[in-house]
């Protein structure tokens, strides 16, 4: 069929990884799944029998112990705490099968979340776990399911209920399970005692044996190249390296080639960047490699509490292992750690970078606003700590007076060299709430938030399953309730030209509410994608004059 142009396969039972079909979003070429089908069906195959088990929740609950008792059936009282990720092999049977978890185990400390973006995936199991001697709160458990969901899609979730041999577990078990389909089981274990260890060892093999994806079938060829990698003793190569490795194992062509490396990058067995613009003259890297460099940078004491997240060239030389970590390959893991939104570089001469997740908590005394300002408000269900500082990282170029702390910047819009406004952008953890204020120019105002709204759009788009809504305050009246933006966008569609307020016994002009932050175009725009606005005069040409077309036509266009 040489002139098919879609082929949508998505959500059926088929031997063929879920990638290949195509995401949620996009449906997949024809000509990616006509390539994998053909190299299914001229050469030797074998299913995957590989899946990616990750634990994950706050610090100190037990993850590590948990693991040391589900693979080697051992406890140590004294376990230390995980520092960033650690990932190990787990050989089970599955159905008589020989099934290879890949575990990845994440420190809990609240700096390493912002990178969790990069290695929580689709297509895995999950082991949420959390301490039974604290309450749903201090576990953050809906925090942790949210951002499954927003990262693993619907992949399979068994909460774990540690040290029951202090406590039960006790939590809302049928809410839960209503608001978030993927909890498959609630189990409660005791690494001390040896309690419920072998129930969840059953109740993970079980959720291995229903993931479909883990009998995927690949071209023998495919698992040649995949072992050769898992196997090599440098910790990276380059992308011409594994292009190599693919010829000599007859994958001579680049659509299977770029298949295979994304399959293996999303199931974690090696990390490549190739879309990324700075990464592009890419490497071929082992996990590892890139978790312990960053996560040694963010937990080191010096960068903590002396330099407060600021380093240079000479820190990456103090705190990483050189056989490891040459010097050469120093600015490529800066470049990894700029890509990833964790740190920018400041005007400065050494160069110094900035990691705005080890910034002091406290909020400086110069953020203070003056005259009228201009609010705006983001909400969420849950508030991942990667927002403000991916915030504060790229909009980097903007900072005024160099005034930031961990969540939150002080910003400037200028022109000409004139700073015509100044922002003030915070977080509040607690209330899950980020807040938007600006000062200045009256003219440029709804302009800057315009700017500001772009970023969070775009770090929101990389977060998906976000429940996030947008708010206004009341004009002149700053302690009632925010109000609505979609809400208000919404009246205004249906040609509502005001919107009462019954406590305040008030009428507020919707459109003059509206016009002081966006211009009627662009809010058509986020109501109807394709709005585009046209006068009058663009539509007749000059087949009439100007008065005719004022005759026909009142008012806006």
């Amino acid at each position: 069929m040489p002139k098919l142009k879609k082929l949508d396969l998505r959500g059926n039972p088929l031997p063929i990884s879920p990638e290949i079909l195509g995401s949620p979003y996009n449906v997949g070429s024809v000509e990616d799944i006509f390539n994998y089908l053909q190299l299914l069906r001229s050469g030797e195959v074998r299913p995957l029998n590989e899946a990616k088990l990750l634990l994950i929740g706050q610090g100190s609950v037990g993850k590590t112990s948990l693991i040391e008792q589900l693979i080697r059936d051992k406890y140590d009282k004294n376990q230390p705490q995980t520092d960033g990720l650690n990932v190990e092999t787990w050989n089970v049977q599955v159905n008589s099968k020989d099934i290879r978890l890949n575990v990845w185990d994440f420190g809990g400390q609240e700096i390493y979340h912002a990178t969790h973006q990069f290695f929580l995936t689709k297509r895995s199991l999950y082991l949420l776990v959390c301490n039974c001697r604290t309450s749903e709160e201090e576990n953050r458990i809906e925090y942790w399911l949210k951002l499954i969901e927003s990262f693993g899609g619907q992949s399979p979730v068994i909460i774990v209920g540690n040290k029951k041999d202090e406590q039960p577990l006790d939590i809302n078990r049928k809410a839960l399970r209503e608001k978030y389909s993927n909890i498959r089981a609630i189990i409660e274990t005791s690494c001390q005692d040896n309690i419920g260890i072998d129930e969840l060892r059953t109740a993970i093999l079980q959720q291995i044996a229903n993931l479909k994806e883990v009998y995927d079938l690949l071209p023998l060829t495919w698992f040649e190249v995949k072992e050769q990698l898992e196997s090599m003793t440098e910790d990276f190569i380059s992308y011409n390296r594994y292009i190599g490795i693919c010829y000599e194992n007859k994958i001579p062509e680049e659509q299977n080639q770029e298949q295979l490396i994304d399959l293996l990058h999303r199931l974690g067995l090696v990390l490549n960047f190739r879309e990324h613009p700075i990464l592009k003259d890419t490497n071929v890297l082992k996990p590892n490699w890139v978790t312990e460099g960053i996560y040694a940078l963010l937990s080191d004491e010096n960068l903590k509490t002396k330099t407060k997240g600021i380093f240079t060239s000479d820190d990456l030389t103090r705190i990483l292992n050189p056989e490891q970590y040459p010097t050469e390959r120093h600015s490529y893991l800066i470049g990894l750690m700029k890509e990833f939104e964790l740190c920018f570089a400041l005007e400065s001469e050494p160069p110094q970078f900035l990691i705005p997740g080890l910034l002091p908590k406290d909020q400086p005394d110069e953020t203070k606003l003056h005259g009228e300002t201009l609010e705006f408000q983001y909400h969420y269900k849950v508030l991942p700590e990667s927002i403000i500082s991916r915030f504060i990282v790229i909009s980097h170029e903007k900072i005024h007076e160099q005034i930031y702390w961990r969540s939150g910047v002080m910003l400037q819009y200028q022109e000409n060299n004139e700073i015509y406004n100044i922002a003030r952008i915070k977080a509040d953890p607690e209330d899950k709430k980020i807040f938007i204020t600006i000062s200045g120019r009256k003219e440029t105002r709804r302009l800057f938030l315009g700017i500001l709204r772009d970023v969070f759009q775009k770090i929101h788009k990389s977060l998906p399953n976000l429940e996030i809504t947008e708010w206004v305050p009341v004009p002149n009246y700053p302690n009632h309730p925010p109000l609505d933006y979609q809400e208000l966008l919404g009246l205004e569609a249906m040609g509502k030209s005001t919107v009462s307020i019954g406590k305040l016994k008030l009428d507020l002009d919707l459109r003059q509410l509206l016009d002081g932050y966006e211009i009627m175009s662009n809010r058509k725009k986020r109501i109807v994608p394709n709005y585009e606005e046209i006068s009058i005069e663009n539509i007749l040409g000059n087949s009439l004059s100007s008065s005719e077309i004022k005759s026909i036509v009142s008012g806006d266009t």
